[in-house]
């Protein structure tokens, strides 16, 4: 197909159908959906078009076609969703650390370095582990963390280190975003004893893998709540399906920007993204985490 696609960074290259297919075969969803998107393409005689553009036509074919693969195929979305600001992404991988059992969880604690204090975004507590992490959110998908965000962190971490924070438990000092790292930050943190942790990478335990695994949804992935719902929820610090879910969904009833008949079919939606979200969770071992 003589198609040009313009990239998330400004570039431009030809429509790749394999490069669809792996995408659409990742995310679980039936191989005829290339087919459908590729022919909707020739009918509207589209020559050129935006990757964000494919990627919402393949992800409405999805949602008609097969329900576990449309909400794998837009978690990025809805992750990106929670923003603009990046407090609803901290709480949110708050509760996906929880996920995996790490007990308790803080959301901005402050810590006294050597030097200086530091506010970390999350620090977590797991057996003889100290997690300390820092969350780079970024609504664009094109934005990528470079290497002076490790340079910072690095450089951040080891004066917590040096002030003792750890004691006598093992540090995991992570670097979390929702996009990309750049080639040189991804080098320099693997030879520094940095972990980072992106959307795509490491290849298999990766940040999509990381909050698929856990069986935490984030709440902007439901299309049946009103946007502006969806911001009161999010000011509220309630950012995953389950929150909503809790006590009952009072939060949900008690929301004066839901018109009450739509409850029914919210609640509907929720459930299934949280069923979902259980059988991910049962098909792995979280404990490696």
């Amino acid at each position: 197909m003589d198609i040009l696609v313009k990239k998330y960074d400004g570039s431009m290259e030809k429509f790749n159908r394999d490069k669809l297919a792996q995408s659409i075969k990742k995310n679980g969803g039936p191989a005829e959906i290339v087919d459908e998107v590729c022919n909707y393409l020739k009918k509207e005689n589209i020559t050129k078009i935006t990757t964000e553009k494919v990627y919402k036509i393949t992800r409405d074919f999805l949602k008609k076609r097969d329900k576990s693969a449309y909400l794998k195929y837009n978690l990025p979305l809805a992750i990106s969703r929670l923003g603009p600001e990046g407090f609803a992404f901290e709480k949110f991988v708050g509760e996906v650390f929880e996920a995996y059992d790490y007990k308790p969880v803080y959301v901005g604690k402050k810590i006294q370095g050597k030097c200086v204090i530091h506010e970390m975004d999350i620090v977590a507590y797991k057996n003889n582990k100290i997690l300390t992490a820092e969350l780079k959110f970024h609504n664009s998908r094109s934005k990528k963390s470079d290497l002076k965000v490790v340079l910072y962190m690095k450089a951040r971490f080891d004066d917590i280190v040096d002030g003792g924070f750890y004691e006598n438990k093992t540090p995991r000092q992570v670097i979390i975003t929702n996009t990309k790292f750049t080639y040189n930050a991804r080098n320099f943190a693997k030879c520094a004893g940095v972990e980072v942790l992106a959307w795509n990478y490491p290849e298999s335990n990766n940040l999509y893998n990381f909050i698929l695994k856990s069986g935490v949804h984030p709440i902007t992935a439901i299309s049946a709540i009103p946007q502006k719902a969806i911001g009161d929820f999010i000011k509220r610090k309630i950012v995953s399906c389950r929150g909503v879910l809790k006590n009952n969904h009072k939060e949900l009833k008690n929301n004066f920007l839901i018109p009450k008949e739509k409850i029914p079919e919210i609640l509907k939606e929720i459930k299934a993204v949280c069923d979902f979200s259980e059988q991910e969770k049962n098909n792995f071992n979280l404990q490696q985490y």
